[in-house]
Order: C-alpha cells, then structure tokens, then sequence
C-alpha cells in the first residue's frame, strides 16, 4: 500500500505542476520518479524470483504487478525524456502529458490489481459455536435447558 503512495503524489505533483505552468517542476517530479519506480521495480521483481508465493496468493498476481511497476519505469523515464529538452521554453510538450496519463492509468491498474488480490487473500470467517456452562448441583434452571436444546438442535 505505501509503495503505490510516493509514485501516484509524484505523478499527481507533476499534473499539478504542468497545470500551474511550472514546467520545470514537471520535469522534476518525472525525474525522481525514476529513481522511486526503479526502486519498486526492481523489489516487486525481487520478490517474484526469491520469495516463495503463499499457497492463497496466486503468482500471476505478483508477476502483473511486477510487469506494472517496470510498466512505470519505462513511462517515467519517456516522461523525463520527453520534458528535458523544454525545460528552457517552459512548456510542457504534447508527449509530456500524454505520458501522465500513461503513469496515472498505469498506477490505477496497479491499484485495482491490488485489491483484488487483498480481496482473494481475505481469510473466510469461522463460526464460533457456543457452549452452554456445565451444570453445577443437578440443579439446571428452565432457561439454561432450552438454551441447551437450542445449541444441539
């Protein structure tokens, strides 16, 4: 949950940037999404060869959000590429926007995978069976034996 955060705020800061007319922002915030979607690529990959998948999980899964997350690599440097050499003219190329949309559509198909693999992961629900207390003396009261009846009935 948290690695999807740093990715999408500077995805969104790069809108808002483009937005406000702070090409140069832009073009930051694509630059150190690089080095964050490289981080979280190379872990998501990291995690689909060496740690074994848990028998509820399905692999597939962890293999597309690992194909998500160099997905967003890639996009985040065409992104830096393609903002770099306007940086002097202060607008934002037509590309430029292009691949945010790109990084923000990616990040939401990243989102959904996610929670669908949570929901798959989600562990059923036990019933809990109660037990009435033993009785105590021989002396049961009227209530205690219906309540009796009711639980082995």
């Amino acid at each position: 949950m948290t690695r999807r955060a740093a990715p999408a705020g500077l995805v969104v800061a790069a809108a808002f940037a483009d937005g406000s007319g702070s090409a140069s922002a832009g073009f930051y915030a694509f630059l150190l999404l690089v080095a964050v979607a490289a981080v979280i690529a190379l872990n998501a990959y990291g995690e689909v060869v060496e740690v074994p998948a848990d028998r509820r999980e399905d692999p597939t899964t962890r293999r597309l959000q690992a194909l998500l997350w160099a997905v967003l690599l890639g996009f985040a440097v065409l992104g830096a590429a393609v903002r770099a050499p306007a940086l002097g003219e202060n607008a934002v190329p037509h590309a430029g926007t292009t691949v945010l949309i790109a990084c923000l559509l990616v990040l939401c198909t990243e989102g959904i995978v996610e929670l669908v693999a949570m929901s798959r992961r989600a562990r059923p629900i036990r019933r809990v069976r109660v037990v009435p207390a033993p009785v105590q003396n021989g002396n049961e009261s009227e209530e205690a034996a219906s309540f009796a009846r009711s639980m082995s009935g």
